[in-house]
Protein backbone atom coordinates (compact mmCIF):
# COMPACT_ATOMS: atom_id res chain seq x y z
CA UNK A 1 0.00 0.00 0.00
CA UNK A 2 2.83 2.22 0.53
CA UNK A 3 4.59 1.68 -2.21
CA UNK A 4 1.25 3.03 -4.46
CA UNK A 5 0.86 5.48 -2.38
CA UNK A 6 4.56 6.91 -3.31
CA UNK A 7 3.69 6.62 -7.14
CA UNK A 8 0.66 8.48 -7.02
CA UNK A 9 2.26 11.01 -5.54
CA UNK A 10 5.36 10.85 -8.28
CA UNK A 11 2.77 10.52 -11.09
CA UNK A 12 0.24 13.16 -9.61
CA UNK A 13 3.39 15.87 -9.75
CA UNK A 14 4.96 14.92 -13.12
CA UNK A 15 0.73 15.29 -14.12
CA UNK A 16 0.90 19.09 -12.56
CA UNK A 17 3.88 20.12 -13.74
CA UNK A 18 2.93 19.18 -17.24
CA UNK A 19 -0.17 21.09 -17.00
CA UNK A 20 1.47 24.06 -15.47
CA UNK A 21 3.89 24.11 -18.05
CA UNK A 22 6.58 22.86 -16.19
CA UNK A 23 9.08 25.76 -15.92
CA UNK A 24 9.26 28.89 -14.38
CA UNK A 25 7.30 31.85 -15.45
CA UNK A 26 9.43 34.96 -16.84
CA UNK A 27 9.46 38.19 -15.09
CA UNK A 28 8.37 40.70 -17.11
CA UNK A 29 10.47 43.99 -17.45
CA UNK A 30 8.05 45.95 -19.47
CA UNK A 31 4.73 47.74 -18.80
CA UNK A 32 2.15 45.62 -18.02
CA UNK A 33 -1.16 45.81 -21.14
CA UNK A 34 -4.26 44.81 -21.35
CA UNK A 35 -3.35 41.43 -22.27
CA UNK A 36 -0.29 39.52 -21.70
CA UNK A 37 1.89 39.55 -24.78
CA UNK A 38 2.71 35.58 -26.32
CA UNK A 39 6.19 34.18 -26.86
CA UNK A 40 6.30 35.19 -30.51
CA UNK A 41 5.89 39.59 -29.49
CA UNK A 42 8.03 39.13 -26.83
CA UNK A 43 12.29 38.19 -26.18
CA UNK A 44 13.48 36.56 -23.62
CA UNK A 45 16.87 36.61 -21.57
CA UNK A 46 18.40 34.56 -19.42
CA UNK A 47 22.02 33.47 -17.98
CA UNK A 48 25.00 35.36 -16.68
CA UNK A 49 23.13 38.51 -16.38
CA UNK A 50 22.76 41.47 -13.36
CA UNK A 51 21.80 44.55 -15.08
CA UNK A 52 19.03 44.78 -17.74
CA UNK A 53 19.03 48.80 -18.98
CA UNK A 54 20.79 49.93 -16.11
CA UNK A 55 18.22 48.25 -14.24
CA UNK A 56 19.62 45.64 -11.17
CA UNK A 57 17.90 42.38 -11.74
CA UNK A 58 20.02 39.96 -9.36
CA UNK A 59 16.79 39.86 -7.12
CA UNK A 60 14.69 38.40 -9.77
CA UNK A 61 14.63 34.70 -11.37
CA UNK A 62 16.63 35.06 -13.95
CA UNK A 63 14.45 34.79 -16.54
CA UNK A 64 12.96 37.89 -17.99
CA UNK A 65 10.78 39.03 -21.09
CA UNK A 66 11.47 41.86 -22.77
CA UNK A 67 10.07 44.27 -25.83
CA UNK A 68 11.98 44.15 -29.09
CA UNK A 69 14.52 46.49 -29.10
CA UNK A 70 17.96 47.56 -28.36
CA UNK A 71 18.66 46.17 -24.50
CA UNK A 72 21.97 46.66 -23.20
CA UNK A 73 22.87 43.71 -20.74
CA UNK A 74 25.78 43.83 -18.05
CA UNK A 75 27.07 41.16 -16.30
CA UNK A 76 27.58 40.35 -12.60
CA UNK A 77 31.24 40.37 -11.87
CA UNK A 78 31.74 37.33 -9.86
CA UNK A 79 31.00 33.66 -11.48
CA UNK A 80 30.99 30.57 -10.22
CA UNK A 81 30.20 26.98 -11.74
CA UNK A 82 30.11 23.65 -9.24
CA UNK A 83 31.56 20.45 -11.06
CA UNK A 84 29.07 17.44 -11.97
CA UNK A 85 29.87 15.57 -8.90
CA UNK A 86 30.12 18.61 -6.89
CA UNK A 87 33.55 18.33 -5.56
CA UNK A 88 35.11 20.76 -7.38
CA UNK A 89 33.65 24.68 -7.37
CA UNK A 90 35.48 27.09 -10.27
CA UNK A 91 35.15 30.79 -9.57
CA UNK A 92 36.62 33.72 -10.96
CA UNK A 93 36.30 37.66 -10.97
CA UNK A 94 34.88 38.41 -14.50
CA UNK A 95 34.17 42.17 -13.49
CA UNK A 96 31.14 43.72 -15.31
CA UNK A 97 30.68 43.00 -19.10
CA UNK A 98 28.45 44.76 -21.37
CA UNK A 99 26.13 43.72 -23.94
CA UNK A 100 24.24 45.68 -26.33
CA UNK A 101 21.98 43.22 -28.04
CA UNK A 102 19.22 44.14 -30.52
CA UNK A 103 16.32 41.38 -29.37
CA UNK A 104 13.75 40.47 -31.88
CA UNK A 105 10.41 39.36 -31.02
CA UNK A 106 10.28 35.47 -30.86
CA UNK A 107 13.93 35.14 -29.83
CA UNK A 108 15.49 33.87 -27.19
CA UNK A 109 19.08 35.47 -25.77
CA UNK A 110 21.29 34.28 -23.55
CA UNK A 111 24.91 35.21 -21.47
CA UNK A 112 27.31 32.51 -21.06
CA UNK A 113 30.14 32.20 -19.66
CA UNK A 114 32.48 29.73 -21.09
CA UNK A 115 35.88 28.73 -19.80
CA UNK A 116 38.27 26.54 -21.16
CA UNK A 117 40.53 24.19 -20.37
CA UNK A 118 42.07 23.85 -17.10
CA UNK A 119 45.55 23.18 -17.78
CA UNK A 120 46.53 24.04 -13.52
CA UNK A 121 45.03 26.82 -11.19
CA UNK A 122 44.19 28.92 -14.10
CA UNK A 123 42.25 28.87 -17.47
CA UNK A 124 40.77 30.93 -19.90
CA UNK A 125 37.20 32.24 -19.93
CA UNK A 126 34.93 34.28 -22.16
CA UNK A 127 31.48 35.88 -21.92
CA UNK A 128 29.47 35.73 -24.84
CA UNK A 129 25.54 36.35 -25.73
CA UNK A 130 23.49 33.87 -28.12
CA UNK A 131 20.21 34.42 -29.98
CA UNK A 132 18.53 31.60 -30.65
CA UNK A 133 14.65 31.73 -32.66
CA UNK A 134 11.69 30.35 -31.42
CA UNK A 135 12.58 26.43 -32.92
CA UNK A 136 15.78 26.64 -30.49
CA UNK A 137 18.27 27.14 -33.31
CA UNK A 138 21.00 29.33 -33.08
CA UNK A 139 20.80 32.55 -35.12
CA UNK A 140 23.78 34.83 -34.11
CA UNK A 141 26.82 35.16 -31.16
CA UNK A 142 27.23 38.57 -30.20
CA UNK A 143 30.75 39.66 -27.98
CA UNK A 144 30.43 42.36 -25.75
CA UNK A 145 29.89 46.19 -26.21
CA UNK A 146 33.44 47.85 -26.02
CA UNK A 147 32.16 51.59 -26.65
CA UNK A 148 29.66 53.79 -26.89
CA UNK A 149 29.56 52.99 -31.00
CA UNK A 150 28.26 49.46 -30.10
CA UNK A 151 25.37 50.53 -28.33
CA UNK A 152 24.64 53.38 -30.88
CA UNK A 153 24.75 50.55 -33.76
CA UNK A 154 22.73 48.13 -31.52
CA UNK A 155 19.86 50.88 -31.12
CA UNK A 156 19.85 51.78 -35.07
CA UNK A 157 19.63 48.10 -36.31
CA UNK A 158 16.54 47.58 -33.42
CA UNK A 159 15.00 50.45 -35.30
CA UNK A 160 15.41 49.05 -39.37
CA UNK A 161 13.63 45.76 -37.31
CA UNK A 162 10.82 47.02 -35.20
CA UNK A 163 8.87 48.29 -38.27
CA UNK A 164 8.34 44.75 -39.98
CA UNK A 165 6.94 43.83 -36.58
CA UNK A 166 4.10 45.73 -36.48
Amino acid sequence: MQKHGMIFIVIFALSAACVSGGGPLPDRLYPPGPQPLGPQQVSTLTGYVQFVDDKDVSSLGGYFELLPGCHVIGTLSHWADQSPGGNLTVTATTGRWTFALPMKAGHQYRIEVIAGVMTAMTGPLTIKGYERDLAGNKTREFERAKSQKDVEACKKEAARSLPALQ
